[in-house]
């Protein structure tokens, strides 16, 4: 008895098997191509839109320094007593984020944003002279009485 040899089915090399196993590959490839960029990209976002959050937050921030400075000296008294006190608090927050700007957090951004707004506010009330305070006249005469003992107005006049 002969015996059959098997053999093997040969390969015939069309186009479409071609384009299929190319296709394949493709489809393989810009897979693992979007597993490696769309994460680095996310991050990539992300630091821009903090930088972005704190360069906004910095021009803000000077824009209402370079403004209370400004009217701290030509306002009336309490409005420009207010003035100054929120340029120096500015102050103050100016030397905290020179020292820490680098690792500000978009949180403290939003933060330091809530911050501002509630500043410009004020400050825009303060600049209208709609300050909260209010200049207080002492009338220190009955004071003078009462320590000088006397009751009459002639004595009390210096």
């Amino acid at each position: 008895m002969s015996r059959k040899i098997p053999q093997a089915v040969k390969f015939k090399k069309d186009y479409m098997m071609m384009l299929a196993f190319l296709l394949f590959f493709l489809i393989v490839s810009a897979e693992c191509f979007l597993i490696v960029w769309l994460p680095w990209h996310l991050r990539l976002e992300g630091m821009w839109a903090e930088q972005v959050a704190q360069q906004e937050l910095i021009e803000r921030f000077d824009f209402i320094r370079f403004l209370s400075r400004s009217a701290s000296g030509k306002l009336a008294k309490p409005a420009g007593a207010e003035a100054a006190i929120i340029s120096r608090s500015l102050d103050r927050a100016a030397a905290y984020m020179h020292q820490y700007s680098k690792v500000i957090s978009a949180a403290q951004c939003r933060g330091f944003m809530d911050v501002m707004d509630k500043l410009w506010w004020q400050f825009n009330s303060i600049n209208r002279n709609k300050a909260f305070s209010q200049a207080v006249e002492l009338d220190n005469t009955n004071y003078l009485k009462s320590l000088r003992g006397s009751n009459s107005p002639a004595q009390v006049k210096e």
